[in-house]
This record gives C-alpha cells, sequence and structure tokens, in this order.
C-alpha cells in the first residue's frame, strides 16, 4: 500500500489534540508503537510530544534518519532521554501542568523515568483516548482493510486446495505462512497489552481444536511447547477430524483475522450442526450491526441464539468460556469495539471487527466461522471472503 497522505496524519492529529482540550491537557508524550505510527507514520523508537494545540515533536532515539523519512512531523534526534526536558523547551513547550500518557501500555519503569524528568506534572491516562479514536477508520485506513482482506483470500483459497489429510497441523501451518510471506505478510501481528507470545495465527486439528489455553480466547491449539501453548502441533490431521485454520492477515499495516474450519467426511454430526448455527448467528448479528446499536446488544443476540438452538453451553468455549463474540482490528489485533457482555458501546459507521462465533466440544473438536467487517448505514459489510 502506497503511504498515506499528510492530511490523513493532520486529521488524526486535530482529532487527537481535541480530546486533549476536553480533558484539560497540555498535551501529551505517546510511546507505544502502534499509536506512534497512527499519529506520526513511523515506528521507530520515539518520544512524540503532542501539545494542545500546535505542531507535535517528535524525539527519535533511533533510528532518526528512518524517522525522519518516514515521519509526517517535525523530528529531532535524541541523544538521551534526559534531554528531553530541554528539546521541549527548545521547541517552546514550556509551563507543562498536566499531560497526557498511555497508562495503560507502558511500563512502570518508563512511567517513573517521565516523573523524574518532568516533576510537579500531574498524568492522566490518554491510551483510551487514542482507542477510541482507533476505532472509527477513515476511508483511507477501510482502503487499507479491504487490501489486506484481498491478500488474505488468496492464501485461504490457497491453502484450502492443498490440504489433506495424512498431514500434521505444522505442515500445514507452514504451507498457510509461507505463501503468506510471500504475498507480503509481514510474519507477526500487533498486540495491544503485555506481551504474550502470540503467534500469526492457528492451526489445530480434531481435539486439539478444543484445547483452550492461558489466553483470553474460545480455543487456542496444542503448540509446540508450553512455553508457547497456542497453534499447531505434530499432530496429523486425519479423515473425520475437522480441521481449524485461524489466521490474521497483516499485509501492509492493517489486519484483518479470518477463521475457517473444513468438516470433511465422518466428522461428527454435532459439529455440522453447530457449524449451522454458527454461520446463522454470524449473519443475524452483522445485520444488525448498525450505528445507534451497543456491542453489548450483539452480544446478546448472539447467546440467545445459541441458546435456542441448546448450544449455550458450547459457545465461545466450554466450562469458561469468554465473553466476547468479536473484537476491533487496525493496527493491533485486539483493538475496540469489542462485542462483549454488558458493553456499552454504541458502533458508529467506520468501525472494523472481527466476528467470530465458535462452538467447542471438547474431546471432539470445534465449528464456527470468523470474518472482518466494517458497520455502516445498512448493517456490517464483510470484508473477509
Amino acid at each position: 500500500m502506497a503511504k498515506l497522505e499528510y492530511i490523513e496524519y493532520k486529521n488524526r492529529l486535530r482529532r487527537f489534540q481535541e480530546s486533549l482540550q476536553a480533558l484539560d491537557l497540555d498535551g501529551a508524550l505517546v510511546y507505544q508503537a502502534a499509536d506512534l505510527y497512527y499519529l506520526t507514520g513511523t515506528a521507530q523508537s520515539c518520544h512524540l510530544f503532542v501539545p494542545a494545540a500546535g505542531e507535535p515533536l517528535l524525539l527519535a532515539y533511533r533510528d532518526f534518519e528512518r524517522a525522519r523519512e518516514e515521519s509526517a512531523w517535525q523530528v529531532r534526534p535524541l541523544g538521551s532521554f534526559k534531554d528531553i526536558p530541554g528539546l521541549l523547551a527548545e521547541a517552546g513547550l514550556t509551563g507543562l501542568r498536566r499531560l497526557g500518557l498511555e497508562l495503560d501500555v507502558i511500563p512502570l519503569s518508563l512511567f517513573r523515568r517521565y516523573e523524574a524528568l518532568l516533576p510537579g506534572v500531574q498524568w492522566a491516562d490518554i491510551g483510551q483516548v487514542l482507542r477510541r479514536q482507533r476505532m472509527v477508520k477513515s476511508p483511507a485506513e477501510l482502503e487499507a482493510l479491504r487490501w489486506s482482506a484481498a491478500k488474505h483470500a488468496e492464501v485461504f483459497r490457497y491453502i484450502t486446495a492443498r490440504i489433506r489429510p495424512g498431514m500434521t497441523e505444522l505442515e500445514i501451518a507452514a504451507e498457510f505462512e509461507s505463501y503468506a510471506r510471500r504475498l507480503g505478510h509481514q510474519g507477526a501481528k500487533r498486540f495491544r497489552g503485555q506481551e504474550q507470545g502470540m503467534i500469526p495465527g492457528l492451526v489445530a486439528a480434531g481435539a486439539n481444536s478444543a484445547r483452550t489455553s492461558c489466553f483470553n480466547l474460545p480455543l487456542a491449539g496444542l503448540g509446540l511447547s508450553p512455553l508457547y501453548p497456542m497453534g499447531a502441533s505434530q499432530h496429523v490431521w486425519e479423515e473425520g477430524e475437522p480441521l481449524l485454520i485461524d489466521y490474521a492477515g497483516v499485509y501492509g499495516d492493517y489486519t484483518v483475522d479470518q477463521t475457517r474450519i473444513y468438516l470433511g467426511k465422518g466428522v461428527p454430526e454435532d459439529l455440522r450442526q453447530a457449524q449451522e448455527v454458527a454461520m446463522e448467528i454470524a449473519s443475524r448479528v452483522a445485520e444488525e450491526a448498525r450505528p445507534g446499536v451497543t456491542a453489548g446488544a450483539l452480544y446478546d443476540l448472539a447467546v440467545a441464539m445459541a441458546a435456542r438452538a441448546g448450544l449455550q453451553e458450547h459457545f465461545m468455549g466450554y466450562g469458561r468460556q469468554v465473553t466476547y463474540i468479536g473484537h476491533g482490528v487496525g493496527l493491533d489485533l485486539n483493538e475496540w469495539p469489542v462485542i462483549a457482555r454488558g458493553d456499552k458501546t454504541v458502533l458508529a459507521a467506520g468501525m472494523v471487527f472481527a466476528l467470530e462465533p465458535k462452538f467447542v466440544f471438547p474431546g471432539m473438536g470445534s465449528a464456527g466461522v470468523e470474518d472482518t467487517y466494517v458497520v455502516t448505514d445498512r448493517g456490517a459489510e464483510k470484508l473477509t471472503y
């Protein structure tokens, strides 16, 4: 994808500064890579100072030259962390009383350093401000998401033509990931929050597709070791077993999320029935996902449909079920909105989320589907194929 136009970053900055003004903040320091990239166009090691009004200042620790080439804004080299106050003063950014930080993600050690450098400043969390702003995608972002979805569709078509019983989960994953990389997949996915060792996607066959793990997911697969307890293992996919392939597609900068479950000959009828219900849930929820509807209402609709089908105890896990059926996607895999129990977020046109109604049957496998959608006035439009 081509680099975004300057006006895109200007609009993002304006919206962010309006939020800072509403919170009576003098400015904000932005550090997290995806937020940096969203506001500047670079994810180099930088500290971005955004005043409540006026031009931002990007202080690049490394790599300065790359940051200068990539950023939409003025960039200054940062030789040492302790130079930050002086560089702010040189830019006329003085008398700072209240500043924002991404307190949901920055390490405590970094927060303490900011505190020591800027004594007397009151700090506020602006992580939620940025997450709310990033929920609604611009036309340029939607174009990037559509492009990513089209690339991901090519990979699913490729793998569907090549998988066969007798292959191990790992062989299928390697085939999928190799082709995806050749099409430009970044090979990783961004996940806001603490490091969790998350791999790009899941391949799991048979009972493994019902395995849970430490992650807040309805299913995770077995994985290759206790340190990476998710995704493909050396298990051989046998005829009569369901096969789950669940991958985030990150082509360019924007993420889509997609799951397909393959049910061949001999697969238990319970799974086939559950697959039909999952497809019905996805279709109905997408139809109802219009501006003005709350995320929690969509979750309640999905749970009610699962219950009417007699499958509530298998919906979104078994035993300890997760309490969501979808999550926002964009630069990160876990953006807002979250289509979750009790979530009061009101949907708006341009919000993008991955909808994933799934059913889990321990010892047998899983059924379900996942696609990425954008909210429109006519309901949610599917971006993936």
